[in-house]
Order: structure tokens, then C-alpha cells, then sequence
């Protein structure tokens, strides 16, 4: 599914008042009949309209779904802004990422791979409009288009849980991260053997042809040898940071002692950025835990929670897997 839109597909949404039929659905926006079919089996695929027949008739509906109802309601309630002109193609991109939390330019332009002279020139479009308020070197919607980066949100998520259903039915999804995932197979080893050594095939066999990768603590494996096999995997076309992959680990479990016990040896061993790691951390709400972590670290007094794991089992820990720490 391709989360982009076409300026003729946003128009299309704002034309859909009632329950029109094909035809009279084209002649609305000024396009051929079979324009208009083709423009309608990709809303509908995104989730945005479904298709009734009537008759020899087809009448296309508005759907149900969060991100459907929301646009079309900003469309109308935003009808003085070019929306349409704004939002189609790499436009949504980079309005995912900030629905995430403010971005740097260099944040940016990792998370959309975009050119630098596509990406400047959307930033300055969505500026002239006052869709982008630039504030301490970084990029955030203005306070008054809550609206905008709500519908962004519930469209992310659509797209994400939709992707993941074709990618396994056994994935588990855990959080969006704008049109990017963080998922687990956690149920593939309730299966009996043989069929977790069929699924891990044919998911090996997805890693190969689809953006996905190792992340949480199925990467950090290969620094922090694990007891137990985990498999976390991040839908996204560019490499994760070391920071990225912790701040995964956390969020899949944010409670979970023995997860925690192996982001802080994790921490230590790959020696990451304490700054990133919190700028990653607030991008996914675990803002609390990572700074308890942090703090844990940099005094080796007992945090106040009670699923934190205590500093003397850290060190313990720590001598195990030949991990040095300083007080």
C-alpha cells in the first residue's frame, strides 16, 4: 500500500458529501470515468471509502475509520488552504515524522529519505501557510493544527497495522513511528516446532524482499547474549541507531524488569548518547523510564519504580557479561 497521496485523491475526498455514484463522482472532479475507478480503488485500499453496488451502479461511501472521518473533516473545515497542494505526495512524508515530535532538519532528512532540495522545498511550502513553526533548530506543527497531526497519527496507524497483516498474520503490532513500525512475533513460538521453523522461513524470506529489521532486543542480541530468543522488528527503509534500538527494547515491554536489566547492560556496553537516547525516547513516549534509567546510571542509587531493576544486580550482571561501569 502506498501511504503517498495525489492531489486528485484528496480532491476526491472532499467531493464525497453523500454516496455518489462513479460517474457522478468524476464529473465532480473533472476526470474520466476510468480515472476516477482507479482513483477510488486506491482510497479504498488506504481505507478511506468503500465501494456498494447498486444495481449497475457503484456508489462510493465515506468509511468509518478515524482517519477517513478526519480528513474529510479538515478538508471542509480547511477549505481556504491548499491542502490538497500541501499534503500529496512527500508532503504526508514529512508531516508523519513531525506528528512524532519536533524534528531537526537532519532528523528529517534521515527519516523521509527525501533529497535535501525536496525536503527544504516542502518545508518552505508548508511554511508560506503557516503549516510549520520553526522554534530552538527544530520543525512542530502550530499549536492551532492539532487536527492535522491527530489525522496523520490514525493514519499512520492504519497504514502500519495494514502493512504488518501482509508482512505476518502472526505479528503482533506494538506502535507506529510515523508510516514506520515496531512489531514482535511473539506467537510464533507458542506454535509447535515445526510451523515456528516454517514461519521463521517465510518471514526470513519477507526480510529479504521488505524494509525490515532486527531491532528491541533481537539486535541488542548480538552484543548482550540473551537467554531467551526475542523477535522485535522495525518496519523502516533506513539503519537504526544504537539509541533507536534501546529505546525499542523499552517500548515493547516499557515494565518489564528482565527488558530493562538488558537496555541498561546495553547501554553501557555500546556506550551510546545519553542525548540522543532521550531525544529518541520522547519521539515514543518513554520519556520517564529512559531518564530513571539514566539517572540509575549516573548515581547507582535504587530507582523509586518498583519494576526497575536494582544497581546491584546490574553490576551483577554486568561482571557476567564483562561489562565495566563507573560510579
Amino acid at each position: 500500500m502506498d501511504f503517498k497521496f495525489t492531489i486528485s485523491e484528496l480532491q476526491t475526498i472532499s467531493h464525497i458529501d453523500d454516496s455518489p455514484t462513479m460517474s457522478e463522482l468524476a464529473i465532480r472532479i473533472g476526470v474520466t470515468k476510468g480515472y476516477i475507478s482507479r482513483i477510488v480503488a486506491s482510497l479504498a485500499q488506504k481505507g478511506f471509502v468503500d465501494i456498494s453496488t447498486n444495481g449497475i451502479s457503484k456508489n462510493v461511501i465515506l468509511t468509518n475509520n478515524p482517519h477517513a472521518v478526519k480528513l474529510k473533516n479538515i478538508l471542509h473545515m480547511r477549505n481556504y488552504m491548499p491542502l490538497p497542494e500541501l499534503m500529496h505526495g512527500s508532503g504526508i512524508q514529512i508531516m508523519a515524522i513531525i506528528s512524532t515530535g519536533k524534528a531537526d532538519f537532519a532528523r528529517l532528512l534521515d527519516e523521509s529519505n527525501l533529497s535535501e532540495a525536496t525536503l527544504r522545498r516542502n518545508i518552505k511550502k508548508f511554511q508560506s501557510y503557516a503549516m510549520l513553526i520553526f522554534r530552538n533548530k527544530k520543525y512542530d506543527f502550530p499549536q492551532d493544527l492539532m487536527d492535522i497531526r491527530d489525522f496523520v497519527k490514525d493514519y499512520c496507524s492504519y497504514f502500519c497495522i495494514s502493512e504488518l497483516r501482509k508482512i505476518s498474520p502472526q505479528g503482533r503490532f506494538i506502535t507506529s513511528h510515523g508510516f514506520e513500525f515496531l512489531f514482535t512475533l511473539d506467537n510464533i513460538q507458542k506454535n509447535s516446532p515445526s510451523s515456528r521453523i516454517n514461519s521463521h522461513s517465510m518471514f526470513t524470506k519477507h526480510i529479504l524482499q521488505e524494509n525490515i529489521k532486527p531491532t528491541g532486543l533481537s539486535a541488542m542480541s548480538g552484543t548482550i547474549p540473551l537467554i531467551l530468543t526475542e523477535n522485535h522488528y522495525f518496519y523502516s527503509s533506513r539503519t537504526l541507531s544504537n539509541e533507536e534500538i534501546a529505546v525499542h527494547a523499552i517500548v515493547v515491554d516499557p515494565h518489564n524488569k528482565r527488558n530493562l536489566t538488558y537496555v541498561i547492560l546495553y547501554i553501557l556496553k555500546a556506550k551510546i548518547d545519553k542525548n540522543r537516547f532521550i531525544t529518541i525516547s520522547d519521539q515514543y513516549n518513554i520519556t520517564d523510564i529512559s531518564r530513571s534509567i539514566l539517572d540509575m546510571l549516573d548515581t547507582w542509587k535504587q530507582p523509586e519504580e518498583t519494576f526497575m531493576p536494582s544497581p546491584s544486580y546490574i553490576k551483577q550482571k554486568a561482571t557476567e557479561y564483562n561489562i565495566r561501569w563507573q560510579e
